[in-house]
């Protein structure tokens, strides 16, 4: 039955093709394309009204479609899927302005392929904030529930990664912010993260959202929330003129102080079923997290112990859901969901694998040595790929060390630190940062750092670059040595960096870094945010004592925040 069906559609698009049978004509714009009523009428629910109710279009041979959603591309395309039964011609290109013309004209089966094409090459594959919007906005205009949950879900498994970039801030709306952060799966290191990622989204355009002020920070849990954090945002003068923030300020004071009279609801004080938890990975050992509340490293009982692994250079990127962790020349894959260490690939592009970087659906490994040619690979399509090498020359006379890697606005960028030989004696100079753009398949060179880099870390906070850590010369071997590196900020618009003064951070052994009042730790080249605020004003240094047992790491190992549910955390 199945092939005589689709025989009898290749009948119908052959008639088509031939100008044969025609009975109707759609026509948009200028544009005039050919069609069987029959076809359309079982088709399309839209079409089956119009022919089967008398409409005046019912007995027209040219139906002119004047609604702005329908181009005549995306008419073509959705006919096209009509009487091929295929799908092949929708891309990233076309697929929004194809869902909305089929979801107009109710051709069920187009919008169902649609929807699966974003949910697996946009959701699970690539998604990103701009594209989630977009998403969001026609799902929920369209009611494509389905694709809404997807898309959704796939977010707040990265809430962590997304909220801190400048797209997360410009994009997303008070009502897609506020079910984003309403979802019990959000995974985040704390509630007071969730709550100061609100306040940022608020006070980025803050004359046009004060009037969702209460909207979205309702949707936090503030009863898990800091209580100093939420005195300190809601308890200023453009607050107090928002009665609904102020009976959240009151509520969450009550129940601070007393619990039980607190008549916060259950959703208020109840943890997230999918929270971040920081992990190490070390070879053929017991996987650990770090118990916030203990200030302690404990075992992971319930995953199962890391393959053998003999890494130079302690590395891991989270993708989806999975997790790679450097291997020297292999990556190792941890699936999170089947709780399995899955598969590892080889990095043929040869040397020691430094850093991991990841991009939409590539994994981006960056080698140690500016040498060797650069390989990434692609998740889809399950193959590597060679790239474009960086533009740097390295001779006799110069020598580049790669001092930290990681990916921001869609692009990869790469400090390299400098030393240069002048006659026998080798001169430190400021480290470069480059930049690689995917799209081009092209580097460019950006500015220089005020001071040298060797063995630092390059990240993201608040989609501002930044370098911390490592020190300011190196060792023939390429060992960082000397005094600590400073703290730069990279500011993209004027390309330069500027040096951020740390006059609060004690002398310690964690790898502190004071970021806009924020503390960062630095552990195994991976940023940690501590939850620590200092506030505006302060004049002395802030007490680390409580996280000393976070730097009793072994120093191999390779950290990462993944989604954990509470009753994962099983100790022996």
């Amino acid at each position: 039955m199945a092939a005589y069906s689709e025989l009898l559609l290749a009948k119908y698009a052959q008639f088509r093709e031939q100008d044969e049978f025609i009975d109707v004509r759609l026509k948009v714009g200028e544009e005039v394309f050919s069609a069987h009523r029959i076809v359309l009428a079982a088709s399309s629910d839209y079409f089956h009204a119009m022919f089967a109710h008398g409409m005046k279009e019912a007995n027209q041979e040219v139906i002119e479609l004047k609604d702005e959603n329908i181009s005549a591309a995306a008419l073509k395309n959705v006919l096209d899927s009509i009487y091929s039964g295929n799908f092949t011609a929708v891309n990233d290109e076309n697929v929004f302005e194809v869902l909305v013309a089929a979801d107009h004209l109710q051709v069920t089966s187009v919008v169902q392929q649609c929807c699966e094409y974003l949910q697996t090459e946009f959701v699970q594959l690539r998604s990103d904030m701009q594209t989630y919007c977009r998403i969001c906005t026609i799902a929920d205009r369209h009611g494509l529930k389905d694709l809404q949950e997807a898309t959704q879900r796939n977010m707040a498994s990265r809430y962590k990664e997304v909220c801190e970039s400048e797209d997360f801030l410009s994009h997303i709306d008070a009502d897609q912010l506020s079910n984003l952060v309403l979802r019990d799966d959000l995974s985040s290191p704390s509630e007071t993260f969730v709550f100061r990622s609100v306040m940022q989204w608020i006070k980025h355009k803050k004359e046009e959202r004060m009037s969702a002020a209460a909207k979205v920070v309702g949707a936090v849990r503030l009863g898990l929330v800091d209580i100093k954090d939420v005195i300190r945002e809601l308890n200023t003068e453009e607050m107090k003129q928002v009665p609904e923030i102020q009976n959240l300020l009151l509520e969450s004071l009550v129940y601070n102080q007393i619990p039980s009279s607190s008549t916060f609801g259950e959703k208020k004080i109840m943890p997230r079923s999918n929270g971040l938890v920081l992990v190490a990975v070390t070879s053929k050992s017991q996987m650990q997290y770090f118990d916030v509340e203990a200030k302690a490293w404990k075992p992971l009982t319930t995953l199962p112990p890391a393959p053998e692994m003999n890494t130079k250079y302690p590395y891991s990127v989270k993708f989806g859901c999975k997790v790679f962790v450097g291997d020297g020349c292999w990556v190792q894959c941890y699936d999170i969901e089947r709780n399995v260490w899955e598969f590892k690939l080889y990095y043929s592009g040869a040397g020691t694998i430094s850093n991991l970087c990841s991009i939409k659906d590539n994994l981006y490994p960056i080698p140690s040595s500016v040498s060797h040619i650069p390989e990434r690979y692609n998740l889809a399509e399950c193959r590597w790929q060679r790239f474009a090498k960086v533009n740097i020359k390295e001779d006799s006379s110069n020598s580049f060390y790669n001092s930290g890697a990681t990916a921001m606005h869609s692009n990869l960028y790469v400090l390299y630190g400098h030393k240069t030989k002048v006659q026998s004696s080798w001169q430190i100079q400021n480290a470069v940062l480059h930049c690689f753009d995917p799209l081009r398949n092209r580097w460019q060179q950006k500015a220089s750092t005020c001071l040298p880099h060797f063995g630092s870390s390059l990240f993201v906070v608040s989609g501002k670059l930044y370098v911390a850590g490592g020190c300011v010369s190196v060792l023939e071997s390429g060992t960082p040595f000397g005094k600590p590196a400073p703290v730069e900020v990279y500011d993209k618009g004027n390309n330069t960096w500027s040096v951020v003064k740390q006059s609060r951070i004690p002398p310690n052994e964690l790898g502190a870094v004071e970021i806009k009042g924020n503390v960062y730790f630095i552990i195994n080249k991976f940023l940690i945010d501590s939850g620590i605020r200092i506030p505006p004003g302060e004049l002395y240094p802030v007490n680390l004592d409580d996280w000393k047992n976070l730097g009793k790491v072994d120093k191999k190992a390779s950290l990462c925040y993944i989604p954990l549910k509470s009753d994962s955390l099983n100790v022996d």
